[in-house]
C-alpha cells in the first residue's frame, strides 16, 4: 500500500469518526427531561396511546389523553390518575380540525402550554382490495394522514411563541412497504411519513422537531377493534395470530420506551422493531425481494367473499383459531390496553 493511499485512508477513518462523534454531541444536546413536559397523546384511551401515557406519567409529564370515545377516555383517565398522573381527558375526533381547535384550547387553558404533541389516533381496515371502498381509503386518508396534520397545525402557534416543541407521528412500517390485505391503511400511512418528514424539514428552523415513528407489528390487543371486510372470520384470525406471535410483533411498552427516547433525543426516523426481528433485515437489504414475497403473501390469504364489502369488527369476527392459544398473548394485551371495550 502506498504512502498516498495510506494517508487517504487515515484521512477518512478521522473524517468519519470525526462525523460521528459530532453527530453523538449534537444528538445528546437535543435531549430534555419529560418531567413537568405537557405533553398530548391522540388515541390515548386504548392500546399504544394509553401505554405511551402510562410511561409519560411515570416520568413525571402532565398528560391530556383525547379519543372520540368518552367511556374509554374515563376508564384511562381514572387508570392514569391512579398511577398518579396529572391527566386530562378530552373527547375529540381529529377528523375534525374544528374539534381538534377546541381539544387544543381546552390543554393550553388547563396546563398553560404544550411540550409535545403524540400523533398515535389511527384505524386499520383489513381485507383484500375488492372489499374495500373509496369510502375505507377517504377515512384512512382523514383519521391516519389528515388527523396527524389537524392536530400538528393547531399545536405550531404555541409552539412557535416558544420556538420549542416535539411533535411525534405514528405511522407504522406499513408505511414503508405495503402489506397485503391493508390497502387503505398503507396508503394513508405511506402519506403521513411523507407528511412528517416534510414537516421535520420545514419547522427544524424553528426549533420544533418532528419525528416519524415507523413501528413492526406490535402486541397492543388491538385487533379486537379493527375492522375487517371480505372473509372476516378468516381474516381476524390471521391478522390476530400474527399480532400475538413472539417472532413477529413486539411488546407494546417495549415500542413505547423506543418511541419516547426517540422524541427525547428529536431523531428524524425510526423504525421501532426488535433487534432479532428478521423481516426488518430483510426489508433493508433486500427490498426487491421483500415486495416479491408479499406478492406470495398475498396469494395465500383469504380471496374475496363472505361479507363482502361490509364491514365488521375482530370481536365480531371470532373463530376457533383466532381465540386459541395461537392469540394468547395479544388476548392479554387487549385486558391491559383497554382494548376490550368495544369501539361504537
Amino acid at each position: 500500500m502506498n504512502s498516498k493511499l495510506k494517508q487517504a485512508m487515515t484521512l477518512g477513518g478521522l473524517a468519519l469518526a470525526s462525523g460521528l462523534i459530532a453527530r453523538h454531541a449534537f444528538r445528546q444536546a437535543r435531549w430534555f427531561d419529560y418531567r413537568g413536559k405537557v405533553a398530548v397523546v391522540t388515541g390515548g384511551s386504548r392500546g399504544l396511546g394509553l401505554v405511551l401515557a402510562r410511561e409519560l406519567v411515570d416520568r413525571g409529564a402532565r398528560v391530556a389523553i383525547t379519543a372520540r370515545t368518552q367511556t374509554d377516555l374515563d376508564a384511562a383517565l381514572l387508570e392514569l390518575r391512579d398511577r398518579g398522573g396529572d391527566v386530562t381527558a378530552i373527547a375529540c375526533d381529529v377528523r375534525d380540525p374544528v374539534a381538534v381547535e377546541a381539544m387544543i384550547a381546552d390543554v393550553l387553558n388547563t396546563f398553560g402550554t404544550i411540550d409535545v404533541l403524540f400523533n398515535v389516533a389511527g384505524i386499520i381496515e383489513v381485507g383484500p382490495l375488492d372489499a374495500m371502498t373509496l369510502d375505507d381509503f377517504q377515512n384512512s386518508m382523514a383519521t391516519n394522514c389528515w388527523g396527524a396534520l389537524h392536530t400538528a397545525l393547531t399545536v405550531l402557534p404555541e409552539m412557535r411563541r416558544r420556538r420549542t416543541g416535539r411533535i411525534v407521528n405514528v405511522a407504522s412500517l406499513g408505511g414503508k412497504r405495503a402489506v397485503p390485505h391493508l390497502l387503505p391503511y398503507a396508503a394513508s400511512k405511506f402519506a403521513l411519513v411523507g407528511l412528517s418528514n416534510g414537516l421535520r424539514t420545514e419547522l427544524a428552523k424553528e426549533g420544533i422537531l418532528v419525528t416519524t415513528i415507523c413501528p413492526s407489528l406490535m402486541n397492543t390487543g388491538s385487533p379486537r377493534n379493527a375492522i375487517f371486510k371480505g372473509q372476516n372470520r378468516k381474516e381476524y384470525a390471521w391478522f390476530s395470530i400474527g399480532d400475538s406471535l413472539p417472532g413477529m410483533s413486539m411488546d407494546a411498552r417495549r415500542a413505547a420506551l423506543q418511541i419516547l427516547r426517540a422524541c427525547q433525543y428529536g431523531d428524524r426516523e425510526v423504525i421501532v422493531h426488535e433487534p432479532w426481528n428478521i423481516a426488518i433485515r430483510l426489508q433493508s437489504l433486500t427490498p426487491g425481494l421483500t415486495q416479491e414475497l408479499l406478492c406470495w403473501m398475498d396469494r395465500v390469504l383469504p380471496e374475496m367473499g363472505g361479507i363482502g364489502q361490509r364491514a365488521a369488527r375482530g370481536y365480531e369476527s371470532q373463530s376457533t383459531l383466532s381465540e386459541s392459544w395461537l392469540t394468547a398473548r395479544s388476548q392479554q394485551a387487549a385486558v391491559e390496553n383497554n382494548e376490550m371495550r368495544p369501539h361504537p
